[in-house]
């Protein structure tokens, strides 16, 4: 019961967080760099490595990651959604469009390297204590 809600506390956390920190950006000239698209795919798989962690069960850093992406996608589905720019409009907001799809679609590759990360961990562990 402990571990659910644990990974719901962190897949809402990297969810919310995520989608606010995702759309800070800097400019190069005309070429948009979105570094808080890429903080929130690292907080992201940090919160779900340390759940995973904390628990001791790698199946809380799955789940984590899918509350996170399924947060997310409910983000992207309301009509009047403010906080992430779809891809389509690429062409007329390129900046957020690229943060916007590197959040969205991005997301688990850094969930996959997290459980990756933890499942050594813990595996590491469990020998030590044997």
């Amino acid at each position: 019961m402990y571990s659910v809600l644990a990974a719901f506390a962190a897949g809402a956390l990297a969810a919310v967080v995520g989608t606010v920190l995702h759309a800070s950006m800097a400019y190069v000239g005309d070429v948009p760099i979105p570094w808080g698209a890429v903080l929130a795919l690292i907080l992201t798989g940090a919160l779900t490595y340390w759940v995973a962690v904390v628990r001791g069960k790698l199946w809380v850093s799955a789940l984590a990651g899918l509350i996170t992406y399924v947060i997310v996608a409910l983000f992207t589905l309301d009509g009047n959604n403010q906080l992430i720019v779809s891809t389509q409009f690429f062409s007329a907001l390129p900046g957020p469009a690229l943060a916007g799809g590197l959040w969205v679609y991005g997301m688990i590759i850094p969930v996959i390297v997290a459980i990756l990360l933890a499942s050594k961990t813990l595996r590491a562990a469990s020998a030590a204590r044997d």
